[in-house]
């Protein structure tokens, strides 16, 4: 699905709104996804506080055009056909942009941090602490691009064994994928839930186990057992306490069930998963890779999505989620600093659906390093008049 943000003045009839800035219960319209076939909608939309609306671009007039009127579904007056093409957005935009994700997640970081810290001392979850954070992460993804808010999650994660941090990771990324499904309100509530609570069981076991899976000589095969039944401990302490949905704890409880069945209860099987099961497992998998969690080396974003793809390709994980998240953030992720094969410096800026091997990115520096006076915008996949064609070679670490 092809989105593009703009100011809610700025909507006209045809175009699809697939998302607003305001939460689904304050919607003043009954869907969260429509197309605008009239004045009046937008007029309700404004009245009721939304500022901003991300349009689907293979929904609306640049794609299917409507005949409607304003006042009434018997079209007399014909729509205008809107041709809607998608900017880059400058670097300033982009920094910005990137700005206002780290202090977000700043923000969502001591939310969840909190809940953790009572589970750490009391042994139980305090769901108001839990509702809290879960909010801050609505808020964040309401106001800032999955691009943006994806790398501020995965900079500079090699070797955080902070479980908090998994845990926020882990809720952000399977929200994003949860909206690419489409799932309803409720689905998307209870799978952000168990994706925060989703490790709180290895809180009850040694300290040591969790820091030592974080090392290259790895665990012993009793501490390896013990690893394992951190779903189950993560359920019982849930189940004490009650108040959660049985779709929560079931969620929770097979995380680590992976489709090959070489995961996690063993008395579990992974073909018979839902779609949110296997949205967990990949993002948990996902963050396991970028942090180094199981005595791997820490890998970046675009040798984790490499990793996925052969373990999906061995099925281990579910392909279609893999290729929904890659698709949503990218093989080259925006905002990434990059090396070309011609070694300039670059940042990606935007991404090509069709290739996203390829994406559009604006050219920084030269080769040697001295910095260009105007930065080239380079699509990567339209280089024919080119004389040589760019590539992009690595990824470069960014600081925080």
């Amino acid at each position: 699905m092809a989105t593009i943000r703009i100011p809610v003045r700025d909507l006209q009839i045809g175009m699809y709104v697939a998302r607003l800035d305001l939460s689904w219960f304050r919607s003043p319209l009954l869907r969260h996804s429509f197309l605008i076939e009239r004045s009046s909608q937008i007029e309700k939309l404004v009245r009721a506080g939304v500022k901003v609306v991300d349009i689907d671009l293979d929904r609306g007039m640049a794609s299917q055009p409507h005949q409607v009127s304003d006042t009434t579904h018997s079209a007399t007056e014909t729509a205008p056909t809107w041709s809607i093409k998608k900017q880059s957005k400058t670097l300033a935009q982009l920094n910005e942009e990137y700005i206002q994700a780290k202090l977000a997640k700043q923000q969502m970081d001591q939310a969840v941090q909190s809940v953790f810290t009572t589970i750490s001392k009391t042994g139980t979850v305090n769901h108001q602490q839990a509702a809290e954070a879960l909010q801050e992460i609505t808020i964040a993804m309401r106001t800032l691009t999955d691009s943006a808010i994806f790398m501020a999650l995965s900079q500079n994660r090699a070797g955080d064994s902070t479980l908090s941090r998994h845990a926020l990771a882990t809720c952000t990324l399977s929200l994003v994928l949860g909206q690419v499904y489409q799932f309803n309100p409720l689905e998307l509530q209870e799978l952000a839930t168990a994706a925060l609570l989703h490790d709180i069981g290895l809180l009850q076991l040694r300290p040591a186990i969790v820091r030592q899976a974080y090392t290259t000589s790895g665990l012993s095969k009793a501490d390896q057992q013990e690893l394992k039944t951190h779903p189950r401990r993560a359920v019982l302490i849930l189940e004490r306490q009650g108040r959660i949905e049985s779709a929560i704890l079931h969620l929770i409880a097979n995380h680590h069930v992976y489709l090959d069945d070489s995961g996690y209860p063993k008395e579990s099987r992974g073909q018979f998963t839902s779609d949110r099961t296997r949205i967990l497992m990949v993002v948990d998998r996902y963050d396991e890779l970028i942090t180094g969690f199981g005595g791997t080396s820490p890998l970046t974003p675009h040798h984790t999505f490499q990793c996925l793809y052969q373990e999906a390709q061995q099925g281990k994980i579910d392909q279609r989620v893999l290729s929904s998240f890659i698709a949503r953030v990218g093989i080259y992720p925006v905002h990434s600093h990059v090396r070309l094969n011609t070694q300039e410096l670059a940042v990606v800026t935007e991404l090509n659906q069709e290739k996203l091997h390829q994406p559009i990115v604006t050219i920084t520096h030269q080769p040697g390093g001295t910095e260009y006076v105007t930065p080239l915008v380079v699509d990567l996949a339209q280089q024919a008049d080119e004389p040589r064609t760019r590539a992009i070679e690595a990824i470069i670490t960014m600081n925080a």
